[in-house]
């Protein structure tokens, strides 16, 4: 009786929090809506990829139009600019630096929100999954071919080194994390993305239409964006392949 109430307890409290979490990235969906057409300024996000808290402190230098420092919603506000891509830097003690794009189009951003990766030793990689407001949950997929493979399902694998999934999100919009440790450049590896809201259904549009990046850290900096396709049906992302110690895009929905 008592295990069963303890597991409802855990329950309950992380389905509070999770509505939490909901309720402030669609409050910060909002905001910038109505800083954008209200004031004509653009909104950048910076949020801790391993436990999606705001950064602040940032210096985000955004090239041709200055320097910012995000505050304690991990925001910067700047002037709406033409149409086009800005490169952006990032920079903050203790996350690693990073360049990213963020494309605008018809005067608003495409996607404005960044997940950076806190300090990574060396060896370590990374990967980080970002998304839109919908579909609500994208499960990201690890899989080393003929050992593991690292979900929500299996959120911790310590069988050659050790990996394991940061964080799992289920209300849109991400961070979903997984760290690996000591790649082995003889094995193969799989990163995958699944629309756990539509899954199953093959003729969804629902993840194309994601706005999901995929960030990998490794190295002490980032190594690669992957950017989901558009215009293309289907609930499963293969985004890249690591043979050899090599990364190889996929970038295929099916």
């Amino acid at each position: 009786m008592k295990k069963h109430l303890c597991l409802f307890i855990t329950a309950f409290f992380s389905l509070c929090i999770y509505a939490q979490e909901g309720h402030e990235k669609f409050k910060d969906k909002f905001d910038d809506v109505f800083e954008e057409e209200e004031n004509q300024n653009l909104t950048l996000r910076f949020f801790n990829a391993l436990t999606g808290d705001p950064i602040e402190g940032a210096i985000v230098s955004i090239e041709d139009l200055g320097e910012y420092t995000s505050d304690a919603e991990g925001k910067v506000r700047f002037p709406i600019t033409e149409d086009g891509f800005l490169k952006i830097h990032f920079e903050c003690p203790k996350y690693i630096d990073s360049d990213f794009k963020a494309e605008v189009i018809a005067s608003t951003l495409f996607s404005n929100r960044f997940s950076v990766s806190p300090m990574l030793d060396l060896k370590d990689v990374r990967i980080v999954l970002d998304w839109d407001q919908s579909p609500k949950d994208l499960d990201a997929h690890f899989i080393k071919d003929g050992s593991y493979h690292i979900s929500y399902r299996n959120t911790r694998i310590l069988t050659d080194g050790s990996g394991e999934l940061d964080r799992d999100d289920m209300d849109g919009y991400g961070p979903e994390t997984i760290t690996i440790r000591d790649i082995d450049n003889l094995a193969e590896y799989n990163y995958i993305v699944q629309d756990y809201t539509n899954k199953g259904n093959d003729g969804s549009s629902g993840l194309a239409s994601s706005k999901a990046h995929v960030s990998v850290y490794g190295e002490g900096r980032l190594l690669y964006t992957f950017r989901i396709p558009q215009g293309t049906r289907g609930s499963k992302w293969a985004v890249f392949q690591i043979k050899e110690g090599q990364f190889i895009e996929i970038n295929q929905i099916f």
